[in-house]
């Protein structure tokens, strides 16, 4: 089944590429993919400063002076805009799962299921001895929805907005490690984000809080990411494995990539190989597809996710 997250009402016409987006308070992070029969080729990928953060004009008035190319347009939401859940499939027909997945949801998330945009996408068929199969599902916040919306309303190529599991799902499925099973670690400020891929399905996705690392400084000041405890990431880490080969049938997932390759992400990859004993390595985009011009560390740490959802191509409605 495709994948089409809170899609908008507009046609899904074939396109030969995508611009990816993810907003920040104070920045747009930015990446332009373009694609032919074979391959996909980064074209852009940069961060837009905004001259005025408060002023909700400020996104498109930035994106307008981008002169983007006409493209659809993915906009991805914050960890604390939305979440998932995996639950079990309801017996309704597709046109129905949406609504059914919302009552099951009513207890799950910490917001009302009022005020939330509910969508649902499968995984793959549990082991044997499982009974009836699972689904996720996902509840953004409709305000948090309806600010995107209200941001990019003026583009008139605006289509999707997307979470950051299958914008990283994208990433991972590009990675010749993953046809035998890839996973793949985005850390944030606070929390990392894990998905398990192989190939181009995603099998299973979490969100972690980040714990300080020995020695850290507490107290972090404000805009500065947690230090990781890598240890504490290795345990979390592993129980997700184990979750994958028990409940998937699965042979075991021994290559991790750490999502960007900044000086962060390069210390967590060395110390998570010595506490879990499996190959991890940061993931560098100017090595995963071609690119137009070489992209900074930094600014790749920035715009993966933007780069995630410039490589969707689901086009299809649940």
């Amino acid at each position: 089944m495709e994948r089409h997250v809170f899609a908008l009402a507009k046609s899904s016409r074939r396109s030969k590429g995508r611009i990816g987006l993810s907003l920040g308070p104070d920045r747009i992070a930015l990446s332009v993919v373009h694609r032919d029969r074979q391959s996909a080729r980064l074209e852009r990928c940069e961060v837009l400063r905004l001259d005025a953060p408060d002023d909700p004009a400020a996104a498109t008035a930035a994106l307008t002076a981008a002169r983007l190319p006409r493209l659809p347009v993915s906009v991805v939401l914050q960890s604390s805009d939305y979440q998932l859940a995996l639950i079990d499939a309801p017996d309704v027909p597709p046109a129905e799962l949406r609504a059914a997945a919302r009552w099951r949801l009513k207890d799950t998330i910490d917001f009302p299921v009022d005020e939330a945009v509910i969508d649902v996408f499968d995984v793959p068929p549990q082991s044997r001895g499982s009974q009836g199969r699972a689904m996720y599902a996902i509840a953004a916040r409709r305000s948090a929805v309806e600010a995107r919306s209200r941001a990019l309303g003026a583009i008139p190529d605006f289509d999707v907005v997307d979470v950051p599991e299958l914008c990283l799902r994208n990433v991972a499925a590009l990675l010749p490690s993953s046809a035998s099973g890839l996973a793949l670690v985005h850390p944030g400020r606070h929390t990392a984000i894990v998905v398990l891929v192989r190939g181009p399905t995603l099998f299973f996705a979490r969100q972690m809080e980040l714990r300080p690392g020995p020695g850290s400084a507490r107290g972090a000041r404000e805009g500065e990411a947690t230090a990781i405890d890598p240890a504490a990431l290795a345990l979390e880490l592993q129980r997700s494995l184990d979750y994958y080969e028990r409940h998937f049938d699965q042979p075991p997932i021994t290559q991790v990539a750490i999502a960007t390759c900044d000086e962060r992400a390069r210390r967590l990859a060395a110390d998570l190989r010595k506490e879990s004993g499996l190959t991890v390595d940061a993931l560098d985009l100017n090595a995963l597809l071609p690119c137009a011009s070489a992209v900074d560390a930094q600014i790749q740490s920035e715009c993966v996710l933007a780069v995630g959802a410039a490589l969707r191509q689901e086009r299809t409605s649940l």
